[in-house]
């Protein structure tokens, strides 16, 4: 009988534990909240930016565009104000550590016999993101991701009137802007899996 007891104990411990285990299995687990930090643009650096700020870009403000685009974007509550945040709570900081707009230069060497060699650079950006925890600041997880036009379009845009006769820009802040749309497109498939 008491051997018989203790086997009816053992049974419901067992019943009870799996019904815990089952029950913890089937419960879904509560998405953290997301709020956005920095967004930076690092300035540009070299001689790239200088090319393509003359003979590309002239006055156009692109800093601002493609920052406007970003809040866009990632349009979240802001971090700053969050006073309490919870042991869940994530913060999201945006970074464009670098981009170019696109170009070609051809050097010539001169002299009787005209040498030239063109350099070509595509319009491309790198958009990074940090996924950090909000009560202790430390880092979660960080991505990045880069997107460049496509050959055929960069050559096509080439031979094109406004190319040939320079009166537009051959590249302008929509083009930067299409493509930082598909980079962050791409980080917010990784930012999504990552929470």
């Amino acid at each position: 009988m008491p051997a018989r007891a203790s086997r009816l104990r053992s049974d419901r411990r067992i019943q009870l534990i799996s019904g815990v285990v089952v029950f913890g299995w089937f419960r879904k687990r509560e998405k953290p909240r997301v709020f956005l930090g920095m967004i930076v643009i690092v300035p540009r650096t070299g001689i790239k930016p200088r090319f393509d700020q003359f003979g590309v870009f002239g006055n156009e403000e692109l800093d601002t565009s493609l920052r406007a685009t970003l809040h866009e974007i990632f349009s979240l509550p802001l971090a700053s104000e969050v006073h309490a945040p919870l042991a869940t709570d994530l913060g999201l900081d945006v970074f464009i550590p670098t981009f170019q707009a696109g170009g070609v230069w051809n050097l010539s060497l001169g002299g009787d016999i005209p040498i030239f060699f063109p350099f070509f650079w595509r319009p491309k950006i790198t958009v990074t993101c940090r996924l950090y925890y909000l009560q202790s600041q430390r880092t979660k997880r960080a991505f990045s991701v880069t997107k460049k036009m496509r050959w055929r379009e960069f050559l096509g845009r080439q031979f094109t009137l406004r190319a040939l006769f320079n009166f537009r820009p051959t590249f302008d802040s929509e083009d930067m802007n299409r493509l930082l749309k598909l980079a962050c497109h791409s980080m917010l498939d990784k930012l999504t899996k990552a929470t």
